[in-house]
């Protein structure tokens, strides 16, 4: 599961931090390995913050803590060669929704003339899986990249167990 949070909303959006949790599918929890980064904003020149997200995140004073937090950012270059290691690793790539995460994930990638650590056709939208199940329950996000990847995972694993899924191909 992939979640990062961002100044924008585009594919060129500059990145706050990227987190990525491996976990079992049909199981519970999630693995140790995992991958967690604040990313320095001077590394993101030709990268957009719009305003609009600024106003956003303005609201979202806890979030804003760890999100903005300068202590221990590392360039966005260093972080996509950090995140390709685990991401590799995985057959399928999940995220909550196809067209945030993923398409910055990949215009950065791009960017930088790095090859994605993932095919484009094995990336899976949580949270279509999640609409199956109407009645799931749903705890707040907290826009803090790491803690949304896990509940994100239990959400899937919850509605794949609630549906009595299998098996996903």
């Amino acid at each position: 599961m992939i979640d990062i949070e961002g100044l924008g909303t585009g594919p060129d959006a500059t990145i706050l931090t990227i987190a990525a949790q491996s976990f079992d599918l049909f199981g519970t929890g999630h693995y140790d390995r995992c991958y967690y980064a604040r990313i320095t904003l001077e590394s993101q020149p030709n990268r957009t913050i719009q305003q609009d997200t600024i106003d956003w995140w303005a609201t979202q004073p806890e979030a804003q803590t760890e999100a903005f937090m300068e202590e221990g950012r590392v360039d966005l270059d260093q972080a996509l060669d950090s995140l390709y290691k685990l991401a590799w690793q995985h057959k399928f790539i999940w995220a909550n929704g196809p067209t945030y995460d993923m398409n910055i994930l990949e215009h950065a990638y791009k960017s930088y003339g790095k090859s994605l650590p993932w095919q484009f056709y094995n990336v899976r939208d949580a949270r279509t899986i999640y609409s199956l199940w109407p009645e799931l329950p749903k705890p707040p996000t907290s826009h803090h990249a790491l803690e949304d990847c896990r509940r994100q995972i239990d959400m899937l694993q919850a509605t794949l167990r609630h549906l009595n899924v299998k098996e996903i191909k």
